[in-house]
């Protein structure tokens, strides 16, 4: 962390502590079992804290360490104080950060009967010391409850046998969702010919989408005369979404499952200086299986940061070296993972790869990007869906290199694929 950033997330948080101790009349993290008192007289909370004593809250309050809010990224500090942090009907800042995670550690345990403070106590651990951050709208669902969720920015969606798909690449949408059967990949590669459908047109008389398009279904509506269809070059159509701005490629077969779930991220970096791997999953199966029984989603645990906890091992990132440091360390926790399950008698997490792109003040060569893409396919070979990999244009890679590098993620099973 930067003196600048250090410099500017004590000040966030000053501010913060600041407003509390005015409305509250006391200083900061002292008094929880008065907080949670104020939250469910205001109707803030529901009913279910009840379930524990006020000997209960108490002493959950005297677990609360406020020095970990110092571990809150600046970046986000502002983000969690206007998102995250339970206010008032009148949008007063009413809670903290460590008070917020605490709730949320008794919300995920209310229902253990065995040692019930201790798991409430370590899930709390858990969640303060960053080693796992949950999703946005886990954290918005037990924070701001009387406020209707914030509506996502929308996503544009079409499938590349879509006959607007021409103009849909152009246009001046910001993030581009194009959706790929194999079908159409290996016909790039044969440098055949692609054809375009009105998708009502099609499901209309075929009696299915686009989006369900195999081989077999592509030629059978190529075959007749029932549907209209424009044949252009398989290949001058990739040309032209390789060009495009904002396109995320999602690729697709009858093989791959995808599965509605929301992701918790193990922060390996933070997890791996403790050498608190087994530790942190033993404690997330509990707390996942509590988040699901309340919230009725799906949840799935991701890793965040493999790059820079394989330079934290001092490994080039590049090497081969890097991605036997994956398949090690991906095997461990799905190992710890199905242990805890297995002795909980909770089920599994789903568990998914994640790799995020470093953008450096020099641009990605084609040799980076390749060893990414191998990486995120070394991730995936111990997950249960496919990785994302995101890659970056820039004036050393061609736009034959590029497809090179689109193809490669294609035919190593990465179903999506993002173009900046």
């Amino acid at each position: 962390m930067t003196v600048v950033e250090q410099i500017t997330e004590r000040a966030l948080l000053q501010l913060l502590y600041k407003q509390v101790e005015q409305q509250r009349g006391r200083p900061a993290y002292t008094g929880f079992h008065q907080v949670v008192k104020k939250l469910l007289q205001d109707g803030l909370y529901d009913r279910w804290i009840y379930d524990y004593s006020v000997t209960e809250i108490k002493w959950l309050g005297l677990q609360i360490v406020a020095e970990r809010d110092q571990l809150i990224p600046s970046a986000l500090l502002q983000t969690y104080m206007n998102e995250f942090v339970t206010s008032d009907y009148c949008d007063k800042q009413i809670g903290l950060p460590q008070e917020r995670l605490m709730l949320i550690a008794m919300a995920a345990m209310q229902h253990e009967t065995v040692q019930r403070l201790r798991k409430v106590q370590e899930a709390y651990w858990l969640l303060s010391h960053g080693y796992v951050t949950l999703p946005v709208e886990v954290m918005l669902f037990f924070g701001k409850t009387f406020y209707e969720r914030k509506t996502r920015v929308q996503q544009y969606t079409m499938d590349i046998a879509d006959n607007r798909i021409t103009s849909f690449l152009s246009s001046k949408i910001k993030e581009k969702h194009i959706c790929i059967p194999d079908y159409f990949m290996e016909q790039v590669q044969a440098c055949g010919s692609w054809s375009l459908f009105e998708a009502e047109q099609v499901e209309r008389i075929l009696g299915f989408s686009l989006s369900h398009f195999n081989r077999e279904r592509f030629l059978h509506a190529t075959d007749g005369l029932t549907i209209d269809y424009k044949e252009i070059s398989a290949i001058g159509l990739m040309k032209q979404l390789l060009e495009g701005e904002g396109i995320v490629v999602h690729f697709y077969n009858k093989e791959r499952q995808e599965k509605a779930a929301l992701s918790t991220y193990i922060q390996l970096p933070n997890v791996m200086q403790e050498t608190e791997l087994a530790r942190t999953c033993t404690i997330l199966v509990p707390l996942l299986n509590g988040i699901e029984g309340l919230w009725e989603h799906p949840l799935r645990v991701e890793v965040a940061g493999w790059e820079i906890a394989i330079a934290d091992q001092n490994i080039d990132l590049h090497s081969e070296k890097a991605l036997l440091f994956i398949e090690e360390v991906a095997r461990e926790i799905n190992h710890y993972l199905n242990v805890a399950s297995c002795e909980s008698g909770m089920q599994t997490p789903l568990r998914k790869a994640a790799t995020v792109m470093h953008r450096s003040i020099n641009e990605a060569t084609k040799h980076q990007q390749t060893a990414m893409i191998d990486r995120v396919i070394a991730e995936q070979r111990h997950t249960d869906q496919g990785g994302s990999v995101t890659l970056e244009k820039s004036s050393t890679i061609e736009t034959a290199e590029l497809l090179q590098l689109l193809m490669k993620a294609w035919s190593g099973g990465i179903p999506e694929v993002r173009l900046t």
